[in-house]
């Protein structure tokens, strides 16, 4: 089937589709930074070529040769003292580098890695969207940056008719993570953290392992130009927090709290932030981003065309919590303080 270009290949759910090719018996190449955590990769019998996105000339080494491509990398941040440069030129940029060097070499099949964010969030819980809708506005540097990015990607694709197939993963959790995401933060935090409040919102949880899959059946069945939502179950904020608490014993948040409060903690959190050169656990973005929308998608698409599946939220949470809980990520005081509800028995 001819070598396998990965991008991004380090990253959550990067990894993952490296050791699913891999274990089809695939030849895979991979770009990643040298700078970057290669802990993901060690062991894996894999060609490495090193750049970042904002490299052209490596992005276009990297595809030469490539039957196929899975363009995985992007700066998947929520925050940065410099949102242009850190987060929404390195994605737009590496969009575009990708794309030509995909027509460039003639590759066969290639999968773009978007987000579900690029179809827009509803404003309550009824509102369950899929790939007809497309976002309106954004806030957060990331959504921008992915939103221009798929934008220039689908209309080089329709101007070349690319081989190329778009896949918009929901909120991405599950095993297999050597870094903490911005997605995976979100549990992290409330187990490190007392968390006795939540907002209004929710989203699409879907198990890494799920989109990795998606990713593969969209190389072999997907229809080229086509999206297709790899999302998963959609759960309010609420639920999502008292369902982590329900596995782990530990307190759930006791009850709302107004976009008010949210926005000055954040604001508080950023100027921290700016001063000391720590991640704020949310910023103001992300606060009129989130609070209040509901990022619930179909996949019915997918499930269609693909053979697409996905596991319900609260098992997700769990092969989080355990990986979190297995690879050191929870702080000593926290982790005494929980009690993993075992997983339900299995039938023969």
């Amino acid at each position: 089937m001819g070598k396998v270009l990965v991008t991004g290949a380090n990253g959550h759910l990067g990894n993952n589709i490296v050791r699913m090719l891999l274990a089809e018996g695939r030849e895979v190449r991979v770009m990643v930074r040298r700078t970057s955590n290669l802990t993901p990769l060690e062991g894996l019998d894999v060609e490495r070529v090193y750049g970042d996105l904002l490299d052209a000339e490596a992005m276009d080494r990297a595809v030469r040769g490539c039957a196929a491509v899975y363009h995985a990398a992007a700066a998947f941040l929520f925050w940065a003292r410099d949102a242009e440069r850190e987060i929404v030129r390195p994605t737009v940029e590496g969009s575009r580098a990708i794309i030509r060097a995909i027509e460039r070499h003639g590759v066969e099949r290639a999968v773009y890695v978007s987000t579900a964010g690029t179809i827009g969030f509803g404003r309550g819980p009824t509102q369950c969207r899929d790939e007809s809708h497309h976002a309106t506005e954004w806030r957060t540097a990331y959504l921008r940056a992915k939103l221009a990015a798929e934008r220039a990607a689908v209309e080089a694709q329709k101007r070349s008719g690319l081989p190329v197939v778009f896949v918009l993963p929901g909120l991405i959790l599950g095993p297999g993570f050597y870094g903490v995401s911005s997605s995976v933060k979100l549990v992290l935090d409330f187990i490190n953290f007392p968390t006795p409040v939540y907002f209004d919102g929710g989203f699409s949880v879907v198990d890494v392992e799920d989109v990795a899959r998606g990713c593969l059946a969209a190389e072999k069945k997907g229809r080229a130009g086509e999206r297709y939502i790899l999302a998963g179950e959609n759960v309010t904020v609420r639920a999502f927090y008292e369902t982590i608490a329900e596995l782990t014993g530990l307190p759930a948040p006791r009850g709302r709290a107004p976009k008010l409060v949210f926005r000055i903690a954040a604001a508080l959190m950023e100027a921290g932030g700016r001063l000391f050169g720590a991640t704020p656990m949310v910023t103001t973005e992300q606060v009129a981003e989130f609070h209040g929308t509901y990022g619930y998608f179909s996949s019915e698409k997918a499930r269609r065309e693909l053979g697409y599946r996905f596991l319900p939220c609260k098992e997700v949470l769990r092969r989080t919590i355990e990986w979190l809980l297995a690879r050191g990520f929870v702080k000593e005081s926290r982790r005494k303080a929980i009690v993993l509800e075992a997983p339900p028995a299995r039938s023969a």
